[in-house]
């Protein structure tokens, strides 16, 4: 048994044991050297020993201690060492639950600021449990950053790694720049797929106006990018038609005349005004205008 302690006493064997089995005290492996008497008692029991034979004549003593006994012995003196232990261990859990750093690396290290956006709104974060971050939902976002061809997320220790490759030829002519309006109009849409919304829509812009800022917010910090993402724009024009007749085949030519490659006519009307030889279709429409920046 492991809570037994060895006991060594000065008595005979006929007053030891009247004095034991009164205190109800169980005994074990009993053996007599002289006039040394040495059994085991359970550890519980050590201090009813003690106490039954207080007189000085038992000359009594312990010698070998329960394990139970030396354990409690070992943590009091090694109360210091044991809790230092214990502070290593706490911290080594926290280590490997916690993110207490995020690296972004890679060739695609360029887009970090939109990549930190990203993780950061998708749960992590320093000092946060790993367990917060939707891994896959972030890599599927930062995998449709412009140009990105790869992304792994992994936890290293107590550092959250984030790996970015880009494709290095698209990398090379990226344009740096805000995105600007190269017309004026009414914003219809905009997304920004990195960096920085500039207008929203309903915005009156100017040409030259920036619809897209080539930087984000990482954390609480604003940091630079590249602006990526696209804007259409709502514009109004008038375009003339020169006819000889005002007729039905001639007012669908000068509609025909404002196709515009690429754009979408949203609204027209026309007024016609007459002319020397002939008529003139004055035709006023809008159209929607779509602008990008470093989209593939």
């Amino acid at each position: 048994m492991t809570d037994l302690a060895e006991i060594q006493i000065v008595s005979t064997v006929e007053n030891a044991l009247r004095k034991v089995k009164k205190a109800e005290i169980a005994v074990y492996d009993l053996k007599k050297e002289g006039a040394r008497l040495i059994f085991f008692v359970k550890h519980k029991d050590v201090k009813k020993i003690f106490a039954i034979f207080d007189k000085p004549c038992y000359n009594i003593k312990v010698i070998k201690k329960s394990r139970i006994s030396r354990l409690l012995s070992f943590a009091a003196v090694r109360a210091g060492l044991i809790a230092g232990a214990a502070i290593f261990v706490a911290a080594a859990v926290i280590a490997n639950t916690f993110v207490l750093k995020i690296k972004v690396s890679g060739n695609g290290s360029y887009l970090e600021a939109e990549v930190r956006k990203i993780i950061y709104e998708e749960g992590a974060g320093e000092f946060k449990r790993f367990s917060a971050l939707n891994a896959s939902t972030a890599t599927g976002r930062i995998l449709a950053l412009p140009q990105v061809t790869f992304c792994n997320i992994e936890k290293r220790g107590s550092v959250l790694v984030v790996d970015v490759q880009t494709d290095a030829e698209h990398y090379g002519s990226a344009d740096k720049q805000p995105l600007l309006s190269d017309c004026d109009g009414v914003v219809k849409n905009v997304v920004a797929v990195c960096g920085t919304a500039a207008v929203k829509t309903g915005d009156t812009v100017k040409r030259g106006d920036v619809l897209i800022y080539a930087h984000t917010l990482a954390g609480e910090q604003t940091v630079s990018c590249l602006a990526a993402g696209y804007a259409e724009i709502e514009c109004a024009r008038t375009a003339e038609f020169f006819a000889e007749t005002d007729d039905e085949e001639n007012l669908k030519r000068a509609y025909s005349s404002l196709l515009l490659e690429g754009e979408e006519i949203i609204s027209k009307s026309h007024t016609v005004k007459p002319t020397e030889g002939g008529v003139v279709f004055v035709i006023n429409f809008s159209y929607l205008h779509r602008i990008s920046i470093n989209l593939t």
